[in-house]
């Protein structure tokens, strides 16, 4: 790991804008939404993992909060990647206890964060190494006569990606990129992958279009939290270029 932790700081110095002070420094900053299912199993090893199938539409009643963005600085061959998403879900339910009513308000924050960085090895082909941060939430407010309790609880772990990337402008107006990566790390394996189609309705305007993939396959300490997810969906964005 600190091998790895090591190339990661040297690829992104050399990725830094101030790297090649000659050369323009061209950035875009894209807002998306990612409209993702869950496909895997989830669980703890002591009491028993279940396999969780659910599509974005089962999931979208529950989302109180959504944003995402991604942040790329280019400038001659080195680029600079910084991706950021947060999902906010909510439920709430009735229970019955000892012969009473329980009102529980059930929330979980789950985040993304990546950053890293790139060489472009050819005018169509980019190489990159990235890490990636997850962070996961939970809280539960339980209320009955009796009053409220709440329960919070957190996990986290992070990995180290490599990966490439290959673009290409179709016509005047149409862009098709294609994105790969696998990493470990907190996972025992993780990968990404994405597929996206943009428009440019203007040098700086771009709406795009993709499909992305995003598998985890962690297995935490004690008490042994099992997380072996796949998430994929549709992603819909603005780009701005400037």
């Amino acid at each position: 790991m600190k091998k790895i932790a090591m190339a990661l700081a040297v690829l992104l110095a050399l990725a830094s804008p101030a790297a090649a002070a000659n050369d323009p420094v061209k950035c875009d900053l894209t807002l998306y939404g990612w409209l993702a299912g869950l496909d895997g199993t989830m669980g703890f090893a002591n009491a028993g993992s279940q396999e969780v199938t659910a599509t974005f539409q089962d999931l979208a009643e529950f989302v109180d909060f959504a944003m995402a963005g991604h942040f790329e600085a280019t400038t001659g061959k080195g680029i600079l990647i910084t991706d950021v998403s947060y999902t906010g879900l909510g439920a709430e339910r009735q229970a019955q206890v000892g012969g009473q009513t329980v009102d529980i308000d059930l929330d979980i924050n789950q985040w993304i964060v990546e950053f890293g960085g790139g060489y472009r090895a050819s005018k169509n082909f980019d190489l990159l190494l990235a890490g990636r941060l997850y962070v996961f939430d939970t809280g539960t407010t339980s209320t009955s006569i009796a009053g409220s309790t709440t329960e919070d609880s957190g996990l986290n772990w992070a990995d180290i990606y490599v990966g490439a990337r290959y673009h290409r402008m179709l016509g005047e107006k149409w862009l098709v990129a294609l994105r790969g990566d696998v990493g470990t790390g907190g996972s025992d394996f993780a990968w990404f992958g994405d597929l996206a189609l943009g428009y440019h309705f203007s040098p700086k305007v771009t709406a795009l279009a993709s499909w992305r993939m995003l598998g985890l396959d962690y297995q935490g300490d004690e008490p042994k939290f099992i997380y072996d997810i796949t998430q994929a969906g549709i992603g819909l964005g603005i780009g701005y270029s400037f």
